[in-house]
């Protein structure tokens, strides 16, 4: 044992020399090339279409250049949602570097940095539109396939912000942010109509519509419907001995769209809804292989409305209300065994319904010398929590009845201090109050940005974010396991990054980063057998450490042409008090990851 450890620490210390190396490679070549280039146009000056150093605003919540944000932010637009056809969220996002997706024929899951564990529903990372967070109030599931309730058409950029966010955005902000924001009726400008067809049966239609007229008031309105009946026919070598291990017209999908926009001097309005189900041919959950079609019903819906105004020439307020909607429910056949006598055929029906509603006060100011502050408070009411679950054939068994509600409520400080013309300090901490966890969360962020020169950046940044278990993990009992854990407490992650940002000349972009992450308490299924009595709890027992770095090089031109490249590397280890005691590699977890991609305008 003592070798191994020692052989672990031997191989973590060249892991490490590694990464230090690739980085200060990049960073002495960058820094060379920059020395001897005798241009003097500030990159700073170039206008946004070039892209490479956009402006955003999820980072900090105000706007700001992305060189001068606390983070190594990457920015999609519609044009590049537009050249490379991504129909989907997650086509988009498996796009970004250091992310990556996979899909078990029901739902879409997405790892970040080599850390992605199987049986959580992309709970770990805030997914939000227009600064709005869409997660459900059941399973703190953010839906990325043809259950996301935005059409990619009406999407203007999506803004990834690698990293833990909770002294931002609060729960759910562990391994980072994605903020969706939509397009304008302006940017629309009349009528299209979109219709597609393809293979295994598969149709798409869509109608948007958009205007701003001369008094401000800007519509967008977006409908649309998908089908497709997916493989007539997958083979599951683990059910060989049911229909030759062939599942028959079990894969179809559906979903229908509708979102709207209103806007008018400073105050817009926006409601979405969509619709999905989905079969189910892999027989999990304990369903009988290739029995009647067992599917997935997905259904959410939210209204939002934004006001936003100037008090002053040094304060800026923004006011939210909204109010959200999440029903779910399958119907499943499986084999009942808790009969004494003999097992029989069962059909079981699995429902969740959740409410939520609550607003935002938002404050940023300019009143002190050399300081851009923001100050907030955030509420929301999880008015309904439900969950059911039990038999209906052939006889009504009550197996699960879960109802809850309660409060969450954050407050945040943050200030971007110029303490000279090319360094920067950024400085924020978020109070949080969550009904599902006893302790108040404190979370702080750092980050100090160093522009070496106008085309050079360096970034330095620490924070810690937290997850608060949801409803599901701390209420659902399972099937023959008649257990839940009112006492699992909150995930949490302390986070560090380096990271390099150079701009050469027009529209190209090189990046650096290098990472650690470090998650304690993460919430784990307890798998001992049934008769132990935490058998299949969510438990607080499990450590994950990733570290890695990040390499990526962009080219935009002009006429919309787009070279990318970007090269991942992580070392993801785990370990849990349940299953695996012992530090090994995590399972979904990639160690390189390298994406390319090209467009040409024809």
């Amino acid at each position: 044992m003592v070798n191994q450890l020692q052989i672990m620490k031997k191989n973590k210390k060249c892991y490490l020399t590694h990464c230090l190396h690739s980085f200060l490679i990049f960073f002495l070549f960058a820094s060379t090339v920059i020395a001897g280039t005798d241009k003097k146009q500030d990159i700073f000056d170039l206008p946004l279409t070039q892209l490479v150093n956009v402006e955003v605003q999820s980072a900090s919540r105000f706007k700001q250049k992305s060189s001068e944000a606390p983070s190594s932010v990457e920015v999609l637009t519609a044009e590049d949602i537009r050249s490379f056809n991504w129909r989907t969220l997650s086509d988009a996002l498996n796009a970004i570097r250091g992310l990556y997706v996979r899909n078990d024929r029901n739902y879409t899951y997405l790892g970040v940095r080599g850390f992605g564990p199987v049986g959580e529903y992309n709970s770990r990372i805030l997914i939000m539109i227009n600064g709005r967070r869409m997660s459900d109030a059941i399973f703190d599931q953010s839906f990325l396939g043809e259950d996301f309730i935005l059409d990619m058409n009406i999407i203007d950029r999506i803004e990834y912000i690698p990293g833990s966010g909770s002294s931002i955005y609060g729960a759910n902000a562990l391994l980072g942010v994605i903020n969706i924001i939509t397009k304008q009726g302006k940017d629309i400008n009349g009528l299209r109509l979109t219709g597609e067809i393809g293979s295994l049966d598969t149709h798409r239609g869509r109608l948007t519509y958009g205007k701003q007229w001369d008094n401000g008031v800007n519509l967008l309105l977006n409908a649309s419907q998908f089908s497709s009946q997916g493989n007539k026919n997958l083979f599951f070598p683990e059910f060989t001995d049911t229909n030759n291990g062939i599942a028959n017209n079990l894969d179809r999908e559906r979903s229908g769209r509708l979102f709207g926009q209103l806007g008018y001097r400073g105050l817009t309005l926006s409601a979405g809804y969509v619709d999905r189900s989905k079969r189910v041919p892999t027989a999990s959950f304990g369903a009988i292989f290739n029995d009647r079609p067992f599917a997935m019903v997905d259904r959410q819906a939210f209204v939002d409305l934004d006001y936003n105004t100037s008090i002053n020439a040094n304060l800026a307020l923004q006011l939210r209300g909204f109010h959200h909607w999440y029903d779910y429910h399958s119907t499943e056949v499986y084999l009942n065994t808790d009969n004494e006598v003999a097992s029989y055929r069962a059909i079981n029906k699995d429902a969740a319904s959740a409410r939520w509603w609550g607003g935002e006060v938002k404050l940023i100011g300019t009143h002190f010398k050399n300081h851009k502050w923001i100050t907030g408070i955030d509420f929301q009411y999880d008015q309904r929590q439900q969950m059911t679950n039990f038999d209906f054939v052939p006889q009504y068994l009550l197996y699960n009845q879960s109802n809850n509600h309660g409060v969450r409520v954050g407050g945040y400080l943050q200030d971007e201090y110029r303490i000279s013309d090319n360094l920067l300090l950024n400085f924020g901490v978020r109070v949080d109050h969550h009904h599902l966890i006893k302790n108040i969360q404190i979370n702080p962020r750092v980050g100090l940005i160093w522009n070496i020169t106008p085309t050079l950046t360096g970034k330095l940044l620490y924070s810690s974010a937290f997850r608060a278990p949801n409803i599901y993990e701390r209420d659902y009992i399972l099937l023959n396991a008649n257990v839940s854990n009112p006492n699992n407490r909150e995930e949490l992650i302390k986070s560090y990054e380096a990271i390099v940002e150079w701009y050469p000349t027009d529209g190209i972009r090189f990046l650096s980063t290098l990472f650690l992450n470090d998650l304690s308490k993460l919430l784990i299924q307890n798998p001992h057998p049934d008769s132990d009595p935490d058998s299949k709890k969510f438990m607080n027992g499990g450590e994950a450490r990733s570290l890695g770095f990040e390499l990526q090089g962009e080219r935009r031109w002009d006429n919309g042409r787009l070279f990318k490249v970007s090269w991942t590397y992580n070392n993801t280890d785990m370990r849990d008090d349940f299953f695996n005691n012992h530090w090994s590699r995590a399972v979904n977890s990639p160690q390189n990851l390298i994406k390319a991609h090209y467009a040409e305008p024809l």
